[in-house]
């Protein structure tokens, strides 16, 4: 059995979703174990979610001691499940280092994936000393007692300050798991009838996504944007009355997986800028990168992270500065014929060198053991 562990409700993470997919779709036998923040009492088949309801702006000591709470459920989970020549996969920090625990104190009697969406206490970069310093031994132990490590780009290697064994590493980029496009649709309700360009995000509201600097210039009126996520009560707000106020933005809300790639694919441009404030922006490897390849669309995303480099070495987006000056610039810049240029040698991408990735990955080195 696979016990699959994500501190969220599963449904709304692509990268765990991938996983969960291909358990599914193979009849192998698993369990979820998910906390659902928020309180709507989600379910998925074959799953344990923790109820304590946290939202996504908590931060200082509480949201330290949420994190101590959820790790605490999962050990005690896992106590009740007693696993036994089982694959217990962790994703991030705070679910590789409850379940490495259990291992070392049961036995080792199962396999231990410790799966690196973020290299945790690079997220920790304004802490308390003693904060880092406990998140950093947590990082060093449950790489040291896992038996599989997983990044999403080889150049994450870079983040461990640590030897990591090459037999143990494996690299799963961040790219959509699909058999088909033909749950994509053309959407006349989701276009937007002007002569703009159409700008898209789907994802959390992190304060750190430079979000309220498009949202400004959507306002001023110098592109239409599709807008869907969580995660910032006051962004959320704004876009809610934005909403009512300019025919030229639309905000959905919280929305699945597919249909927040529903919603990128009815747009021109897919938004996705990370502040490299944060070490973990630097190193990013979205989501957004590879399906706006998948889409078949340009990619705007910012200057100085990895994604950079490969969105200009293949020409397939625009970079920009985080300042909404720098934004504004790069997009007064762009013409649609460039635009759908872009898009096209974006799709060729997908096609020639990711489409079939996943799939290959998942079949092949997952559950190698």
């Amino acid at each position: 059995m696979v016990i699959l562990i994500r501190c969220n409700d599963i449904l709304s993470d692509p990268r765990a979703m991938k996983y969960v997919k291909y358990l599914q779709e193979n009849d192998i036998k698993h369990l979820l174990i998910g906390w659902d923040r928020d309180g709507k009492n989600t379910y998925i088949p074959h799953s344990v979610m923790w109820r304590q309801q946290a939202g996504f702006n908590v931060g200082g000591l509480k949201a330290v001691l949420y994190r101590i709470g959820w790790m605490w459920f999962v050990y005690k989970q896992l106590c009740k499940l007693k696993p036994h020549n089982d694959v217990l996969h962790g994703c991030d920090l705070d679910a590789a280092f409850p379940a490495a625990c259990y291992n070392s104190l049961h036995g080792k009697r199962n396999k231990v994936i410790f799966d690196i969406f973020d290299w945790f206490s690079a997220t920790l970069y304004d802490s308390k000393k003693y904060v880092l310093s406990a998140f950093k031994f947590m990082e060093k132990y449950s790489v040291k007692k896992s038996d599989r490590i997983i990044i999403c780009e080889p150049e994450r290697i870079e983040q461990i300050p640590f030897e990591v064994s090459e037999n143990k590493l494996s690299v799963l980029p961040n790219i959509p798991y699909f058999n088909d496009d033909s749950f994509l649709t053309v959407d006349l309700n989701k276009k937007i009838d002007n002569k703009l360009l159409t700008f898209s995000y789907v994802g959390g509201f992190s304060p750190d996504r430079c979000l309220f600097e498009i949202v400004s210039i959507a306002e001023k009126g110098l592109i239409n944007l599709s807008i869907a996520g969580f995660g910032n009560s006051e962004l959320e707000s704004r876009l809610k009355e934005d909403t009512e106020k300019y025919p030229n933005i639309r905000y959905y809300g919280k929305v699945k997986y597919e249909d927040g790639l529903n919603i990128s694919y009815n747009s021109d441009v897919m938004y996705a800028m990370y502040s490299v404030t944060n070490p973990n922006h630097v190193y990013a490897a979205p989501n957004k990168y590879y399906e706006a390849m998948f889409l078949g669309k340009p990619l705007f995303t910012t200057k100085g992270t990895i994604v950079e480099k490969k969105v200009l070495d293949r020409q397939i987006g625009y970079v920009s500065g985080e300042t909404e000056d720098e934004i504004t610039s790069v997009i007064n810049s762009i013409t649609r014929e460039d635009m759908q240029k872009k898009g096209v040698l974006s799709k060729e991408c997908w096609l020639s060198t990711y489409k079939d990735f996943t799939h290959n990955f998942l079949k092949q080195e997952y559950l190698k053991f």
